[in-house]
């Protein structure tokens, strides 16, 4: 799995830290989530990843997405992280495709890999 450590959220607030940025829908403008959720998954909050078909996405990782809602059956085919099984996590509000939920044994048992350029920032 390629990676990548640019991070594309230079002022996103890590867990633990005061103030931070709600994370909304770039098309619809819905709240997914906040800032205060990120959090390093296999060493990086950012990952650069590929699907079977070629598509390049950039994901960031967050312990909750209370905006999304998860689609289909859980696969652990092609997963992106070890020992997790990934659904599809669409917008709550309006049902573009914003990343995956990750379900798995060890810690976090559940969390979400949300592409970049689908989320935008707006301070809280």
């Amino acid at each position: 799995m390629p990676r990548d450590a640019v991070d594309l959220f230079p002022d996103l607030q890590v867990a633990g830290r005061d103030g931070g940025v709600a994370l909304h829908c770039a098309l619809c403008g819905a709240r997914i989530t906040h800032s205060d959720q990120a959090f390093a998954a296999n060493g990086a909050h950012e990952h650069v990843v590929f699907n079977p078909a070629g598509m390049v996405f950039r994901v960031a990782c967050f312990h909750d997405a209370p905006g999304v809602q998860t689609v289909g059956e859980a696969s652990g085919e092609f997963s992106w992280f070890k020992g997790y099984a990934w659904r599809i996590a669409l917008c709550r509000a309006c049902g573009s495709h914003l990343g995956w939920r990750y379900d798995g044994a060890q810690i976090p048992p559940v969390f979400f890999g949300l592409i970049r350029t689908m989320l935008t920032e707006r301070p809280e």
